[in-house]
């Protein structure tokens, strides 16, 4: 009996009728699978050890079939799942499917035993928003051509895709490709697969993987209309109307001034129209309490009154430190103590720093007075507070600083920082119960 051998990557069912919901086939082969190291893995520098990967404790299996209605990643568009349903109706889950030369191997968590017949079905819904992504951006693509702005790489995300182009394209151009492309899809243009050699003209053949050997294996052309026609193995719609629609978001400028021009396709576009609609009325009902066509103006006026009093907020605590910092400077001055803290029970360290500010500036202005915190007088900066559970920081400035290290670090267990000399900072993540209480009396000792 002859052996059994499967089809390639470039004629499978999948590639040949991306419509293909179901597929009966037969198990050529089943072998324990191996993880190999991802392209992000090797590039990791950081990693330990490169040269190991990480493990499932679950064990898994690659599986080959006669053929397959399951893509495998490649082309910009990932991996589609599924189902493997054996003659007795057992289903087992097809977790990804992947490529190895021109072989595809579903991987799953349960062996099969070569020359099985099985039923394969794929998961429709996913498999049919990829195509919708996968030939939007294709269409996409070919508009943008049109205005000398050639597609460099692309991304498909969980919900939103890129494409990153040379440049940052204006948004007068944008419109014009938003409009452009929906007009392109209201036509229904029929998508076809084709050859190179049935192309008939030049094909920039670049981006085929490195491991696909195209003298053995099959280039496939896919071409809308007269208008796009590029090497691709993905699945793709049979018509631009199956794409339903395009919207184009927003850019972020990227390495070498490119930009990546973010969008959605099909069902996409209303789910995530949806989404932000529910977003904007909740903003709008619960914390704005006004109509959908006030909410810029109302967030506008909240904007200002919050930068009207945050500059409040900002000038009364400069006013606060400055009286403390004059009170602690005059009883330095006066030589009626030598150690003085300042405590705040927020975490924020602005107060802190504004303090030791304006402190800073009463000591350089008043030189003659004697007050300096190099051998004379000492500092003790502290904030947070135990019940908030955010920690808070410290800081020591002054002859005693070295001194007060070792206290300081018996009564605050979560400290971490250091210093010599005069001076000492630290950071502390957590109070534990009682330690601030602790910290604050001995402080108040030597005060």
């Amino acid at each position: 009996m002859p052996t059994a051998t499967s089809k390639i990557v470039g004629a499978l069912a999948c590639q040949t009728n991306s419509f293909l919901k179901t597929l009966q086939t037969t198990v050529v082969s089943c072998k324990d699978h191996t993880p190999q190291l991802s392209s992000k893995d090797k590039q990791n520098k950081n990693k330990k050890k490169t040269d190991e990967v990480k493990t499932s404790s679950i064990p898994e299996f690659e599986i080959e079939l006669e053929d397959t209605n399951l893509f495998p990643e490649g082309g910009g568009q990932p991996y589609d799942t599924g189902s493997i349903y054996l003659p007795d109706k057992h289903e087992i889950k097809v977790l990804r499917v992947i490529r190895n030369q021109l072989t595809a191997l579903h991987i799953a968590n349960e062996p099969i035993e070569p020359g099985t017949l099985v039923k394969l079905e794929v998961d429709w819904e996913r498999r049919i928003d990829f195509m919708q992504q996968h030939t939007g951006q294709h269409l996409l693509s070919s508009v943008f051509d049109t205005h000398g702005l050639d597609t460099l790489s692309w991304s498909m995300g969980d919900m939103i895709n890129y494409i990153e182009l040379p440049k940052k394209v204006d948004e007068e151009v944008v419109e014009k490709v938003n409009a452009k492309v929906n007009d392109l899809i209201l036509q229904n243009i029929q998508i076809s697969v084709t050859t190179p050699d049935n192309h008939g003209g030049e094909l920039d053949l670049s981006r085929i993987p490195d491991d696909y050997d195209t003298s053995k294996g099959i280039v496939r052309v896919v071409k809308i209309g007269d208008i796009d026609a590029n090497p691709c193995c993905g699945t793709h719609l049979s018509s631009t109307g199956q794409i339903q629609a395009i919207s184009l978001l927003h850019q972020q400028n990227v390495r070498g001034g490119n930009s990546r021009l973010f969008f959605l396709c099909g069902s996409r576009v209303y789910k995530y129209l949806n989404k932000q609609h529910s977003i904007l009325k909740e903003i709008q009902g619960t914390y704005l309490s006004c109509q959908l066509d006030e909410v810029v103006d109302k967030v506008g006026l909240l904007n200002l009154n919050y930068k009207q009093s945050t500059s409040r907020e900002s000038n009364l605590l400069k006013e606060l430190a400055n009286i403390e910092a004059n009170k602690i400077f005059e009883d330095f001055k006066k030589g009626s103590k030598d150690i003085a803290y300042v405590y705040r029970f927020d975490n924020n360290p602005e107060y802190l720093l504004v303090f030791q500010k304006e402190f800073t500036t009463l000591m350089n202005s008043n030189k003659e007075s004697g007050v300096n915190l190099t051998d004379k007088f000492t500092l003790v900066l502290l904030n947070g507070d135990y019940k908030s559970g955010l920690g808070g920081m410290i800081k020591v400035l002054g002859p005693k600083a070295e001194s007060l290290q070792p206290e300081i670090k018996n009564r605050i267990t979560n400290l971490k920082g250091g210093g010599k000399g005069t001076s000492f900072q630290g950071k502390i993540p957590k109070y534990e119960k009682g330690e601030l209480e602790s910290l604050l009396a001995f402080l108040q000792e030597l005060n």
